[in-house]
């Protein structure tokens, strides 16, 4: 008789926790699935970013041969985390405590700015990478380049009866007067541009040595791109 009531209570037993067996089957199968699906997007995004990153590779290559074409010698470009690094450095850049670019950076600014209008980064919709680019906006996503320019100075204080008040302010005023010209000489829209001066707080150079002081004193453009989704 006893023997009976363990089978009953074994029976009772089993389909209470037959359900949390059965649950347990399927939460691993959602989540084996789910992991299918982060790898196969994580493979897409792998490549989305593999192509974003050629398109600037080859921004760089051309933005390279029109300074070496130009014979730009205060330009240098590089391959950058945040972009195409076009860095503007040496003597003849700006007048002590002025942000104006004096005029032999002047022309240059609008010779480099005759190119970087042209580039095919910023013309991918007229390229061979056009139906590319209309699968992004059929999926109402976007392929947007930006520009920043950022400024920076030596440690040197500015004196005193000058314009700005101090490097911070000086750096801004050169990168936004050198956004200016680029913006008005490649037709690029404003929303695109973007402007940060950082002093004497970013130094590539020695500041206790003239030449680390003519390095420090520079302008960088960065030229960046992605795909967004559009607003």
């Amino acid at each position: 008789m006893s023997s009976g009531k363990e089978y009953i209570s074994l029976l009772e037993k089993t389909s209470r926790t037959g359900w949390i067996l059965s649950f347990g089957d399927i939460m691993t199968l959602l989540l084996t699935f789910f992991i299918m699906m982060i790898a196969m997007q994580s493979g897409e995004i792998s490549r989305i970013h593999k192509w974003t990153n050629d398109r600037l590779d080859e921004a760089e290559a051309d933005i390279r041969n029109v300074i070496r074409e130009n014979n730009l010698a205060s330009f240098s470009v590089y391959r950058h985390s945040k972009g195409v690094q076009i860095t503007i450095s040496g003597r003849s850049l700006f007048n002590l405590g002025e942000a104006d670019p004096l005029p032999e950076l002047h022309e240059q600014l609008i010779e480099i700015s005759k190119d970087i209008r042209n580039l095919k980064i910023l013309h991918l919709e007229e390229s061979e990478y056009r139906g590319i680019i209309h699968e992004l906006n059929k999926n109402a996503l976007s392929w947007n380049v930006e520009i920043r320019v950022e400024g920076h100075t030596d440690n040197i204080p500015l004196g005193p009866n000058l314009r700005y008040r101090d490097n911070w302010e000086l750096s801004a005023a050169r990168a936004q007067n050198v956004m200016r010209i680029l913006q008005e000489n490649t037709g690029i829209a404003e929303n695109k541009f973007a402007v940060a001066g950082f002093g004497e707080f970013k130094p590539i150079g020695d500041n206790t040595t003239e030449y680390g002081r003519n390095m420090n004193r520079r302008v960088e453009i960065y030229i960046d791109a992605s795909i967004q989704k559009i607003q």
